[in-house]
């Protein structure tokens, strides 16, 4: 380790960390790149399309709790020390904060589009949501990942 002020500098160090925060990293980086792309959208055939995302909704608490999770996983290498930060209840809350925060997202897109009357298929495709579709498979990698981490409760 070479000491950079506070920090420490351990060149690739995390690759030994956990397979389970391992996992939640990759997950939660996912999640993080996955609020950029829209996530619903709701029009089209004549109208203007009306496009929502991650900020446009509750959605943005899941990408702020999945930085706050980086947070948790890449600080203690850098501070050189185990943080209480990183431990298995912090991770677990923060992964139930943005499960809520991504389906409340969802459920309200999805009251919306029921109410004008379009097909749940022209909101959430594809082609029409790709930050939600990547979101979701960042929040299961995520969640498996925290499985991993609850399971060996101290396991670094």
């Amino acid at each position: 380790m070479r000491p950079i002020g506070r920090l420490q500098s351990g060149a690739g160090s995390l690759r030994l960390r956990s397979n389970g925060r391992r996992a939640s990293g990759i997950g939660a980086t996912i999640l993080v790149l996955g609020a950029l792309p829209p996530w619903w959208t709701i029009g089209g055939s004549g109208l203007a399309p009306q496009v929502g995302g991650a900020f446009d909704s509750p959605g943005f608490v899941g990408f702020f709790a999945a930085l706050v999770a980086l947070f948790a996983i890449v600080a203690p290498e850098a501070f050189g020390s185990p943080l209480r930060i990183d431990s298995w209840p912090v991770h677990l809350a923060l992964v139930a904060v943005a499960t809520l925060a991504i389906g409340d997202s969802v459920v309200g897109a999805a009251v919306t589009a029921t109410g004008s009357r379009l097909p749940l298929s022209s909101v959430f495709g594809l082609t029409s949501a790709p930050g939600l579709w990547l979101t979701v498979v960042g929040l299961a990698i995520w969640l498996a990942g925290v499985a991993q981490i609850v399971d060996a409760r101290d396991d670094r």
